[in-house]
């Protein structure tokens, strides 16, 4: 019990500051501690580095957004669909190597490639979109078609067997 009464209030070390000393920065970033500003004097002081901020990606190259970005993005995305119609349609009628081949090439960042190049032609990627329609209209036909042509032989051989125990269970038995 001698513990207790032993205890004085120097033993205690004195609290801690979180941010690290940063006397040259006048409002030090939350993050990393370097200069947040500037600050006008107006409004909420800063709280993050240009670096730091929300919705900042980062420093590296950046491309100065066009009204044609999204129609080239949207344009290049419905070529890797008709893409992989393609690939159905050629693992469909019995070229499943060229099929792959297709899909590895798709993957391999054609996507990027494409929008790149869309972007400097606005009417390409409109005609593209325009087309892009009818290949989604085509697209979710044969989805449609594979998913039948999977669960219709499945079905066929239930039906089948059902019918099978059916008839033995209808068949007239010998009496012992």
């Amino acid at each position: 019990m001698t513990a207790v009464l032993d205890f004085k209030p120097s033993d205690i070390p004195p609290p801690m500051d979180d941010a690290p000393p940063n006397s040259a920065v006048e409002y030090p970033c939350k993050i990393c501690g370097k200069e947040a500003g500037p600050y006008g004097g107006r409004g909420r002081k800063p709280v993050y580095c240009p670096e730091h901020k929300k919705g900042n990606k980062g420093s590296g190259a950046k491309r100065a957004l066009t009204g044609n970005d999204a129609k080239a993005r949207a344009a290049a995305s419905a070529l890797v669909q008709l893409h992989g119609l393609a690939a159905m349609g050629l693992m469909i009628t019995g070229m499943p190597q060229t099929a792959s081949a297709l899909a590895e090439v798709t993957e391999a960042g054609f996507e990027e490639r494409a929008y790149e190049a869309l972007l400097t032609d606005p009417a390409l990627c409109s005609t593209i979109l325009k087309a892009g329609t009818t290949s989604g209209r085509m697209s979710l036909l044969i989805a449609y078609a594979m998913l039948a042509g999977a669960v219709v032989p499945t079905a066929w051989q239930e039906v089948k067997s059902k019918r099978a125990t059916e008839s033995e269970e209808d068949a007239p038995r010998p009496i012992d």
